[in-house]
């Protein structure tokens, strides 16, 4: 079908310089992909998202960073030839994503807060020659840190220079980040990247005060959106003390943290990481509460952390949770989380009549347990 038109909408301006664009065929496309590749082909619009297009898809000399209006008086000029008509005039950048880190040093932190700036700044990390040139560029952050974890871009950047440097050379991030708000920055969506890079990398002494701030509210974290992540993250990669603290303050709000979606994300993650003893002692304090366990079943994380209180349960407290499971099967079953309990339930009782008959099913209940984590993941 023929695109439809707008009476009195202007001619999109076209570009004096060649674009990729021009080269696709765009007879029987679909009119949105017609107005799309118009668009990009349109000098008077340059959008942000269009430098994420793949290069062959890109109009040349497409730039973000140095978009600027030309002044009346100003002859238009631009080295690939690209200018709209209408005074806005896209120059060809100082730097290009891959160069060296040389093209970089001096303007670290304005490029960290760019769309293109931030991926040339990690490449320049990513490439660098030896730790001294990481530091020198990752030099240039200090007194940034807490802004880049906040930034959409400049938060890339910090995590690159985690990951590439050796965790003595972030020690001026730990520090700052150590000082500011922490719970606030591990609440944000970008700044609890960056408290669980700093966790998965540097030794557990080295991050002992951020994990101490986070520890004060471990029950408001956990069923934050973004904080639950360094919670889990700190169970999953924290020292055995901090995953004992971690579990301890994860049992004294068992049951908030049970009905919270992100908070049984973290119950089960718990239960998987913590110590032994905790892990039993997590359990059954999910057990003791009325309702909680059936109530948990039903959920998307929450069946996942029930099918592991089984199985870290023993003796009369295992039987104490099927028991109250079992008087529920009815509304377990008219739940799609509740029936992966329900299966894992009677594949358990089927194992205990096999193995007095000689026959072993663990492999059965492993396949289903994998299966219980997919579905919650």
């Amino acid at each position: 079908r023929a695109p439809r038109t707008i009476r009195g909408a202007p001619a999109s301006p076209k570009m004096d310089c060649e674009s990729p664009l021009t080269h696709l065929n765009m007879e029987g496309k679909a009119w949105p992909m017609r107005a799309l590749v118009d668009r990009l082909g349109s000098g008077a619009h340059i959008l942000p998202w269009s430098c994420y297009l793949p290069v062959e898809l890109q109009p040349t000399g497409l730039l973000l960073r140095n978009l600027r209006v030309a002044d009346a008086t100003e002859e238009p000029h631009c080295p690939g030839g690209l200018n709209g008509g209408n005074g806005v005039v896209y120059h060809t950048p100082s730097y290009t994503i891959g160069d060296s880190g040389s093209q970089v040093v001096g303007q670290i932190w304005t490029l960290s807060q760019e769309p293109l700036g931030c991926r040339q700044v990690q490449h320049a990390l990513e490439t660098a020659g030896n730790v001294a040139v990481r530091e020198m560029l990752a030099g240039e952050l200090r007194g940034h840190a807490v802004e880049a974890s906040r930034c959409p871009h400049a938060n890339h950047v910090l995590q690159k220079c985690i990951m590439t440097m050796p965790p003595a050379s972030v020690q001026f991030i730990v520090d700052e980040l150590a000082v500011s708000p922490v719970g606030q920055i591990s609440r944000h969506k970008y700044g609890c990247r960056i408290i669980q890079r700093l966790v998965e990398t540097c030794h557990p002494s080295q991050v002992q005060k951020l994990i101490e701030r986070v520890l004060h509210d471990i029950s408001g974290l956990s069923r934050h959106p973004y904080g639950n992540y360094v919670v889990q993250n700190i169970l999953q990669h924290g020292s055995p003390e901090h995953r004992r603290n971690v579990t301890s303050s994860l049992i004294k709000a068992a049951r908030p943290l049970g009905f919270d979606a992100n908070g049984s994300a973290v119950l089960s993650t718990a239960l998987s990481y913590a110590g032994r003893e905790e892990r039993a002692d997590l359990a059954r304090a999910l057990v003791r509460e009325p309702g909680l366990a059936v109530g948990m079943a039903g959920t998307r994380h929450g069946h996942v952390a029930v099918i592991k209180l089984l199985e870290v349960l023993e003796g009369k407290d295992r039987e104490e949770a099927c028991r109250r499971l079992h008087s529920e099967l009815a509304s377990l079953r008219a739940s799609r989380y509740g029936r992966n309990v329900v299966e894992y339930l009677e594949v358990c009782r089927s194992n205990v009549l096999d193995r007095s008959n000689g026959l072993d099913r663990s492999n059965v209940l492993k396949s289903m347990h994998r299966s219980a984590a997919c579905a919650g993941a």
